[in-house]
């Protein structure tokens, strides 16, 4: 005999992903409950079978990213900067004459 286990899945305000449910699941003759089973557990098994990235690799990568992003920004404001003044001075100049 086999252990019967139940999940109630609530699809509050999801009337239409419920139908396309239906329609996906007969179209594969599959009942609902068969296709929602089986595509839990293809989910279920992607998820388990993806590889995971390791926190202390994420802190060296970003450590390694931060000296490049500076000098990129650096440069990018110092170009806005220069932009910005000579429109500045080039108001200035016009109000002068």
């Amino acid at each position: 005999m086999t252990d019967r286990v139940q999940l109630n899945l609530r699809l509050d305000g999801k009337r239409e992903l419920l139908e396309t449910i239906k329609e996906v699941a007969a179209a594969e003759g599959l009942s609902v409950n068969a296709w929602v089973v089986r595509t839990l557990e293809q989910a279920a098994n992607q998820a388990v079978s993806a590889p995971t990235t390791q926190p202390q690799t994420q802190v060296s990568e970003i450590s390694d990213i931060e000296p490049v992003l500076d000098s990129l920004l650096d440069s990018k404001l110092d170009t806005l900067l220069a932009a910005k003044l000579a429109g500045i001075e080039e108001r200035l100049g016009k109000l002068s004459a």
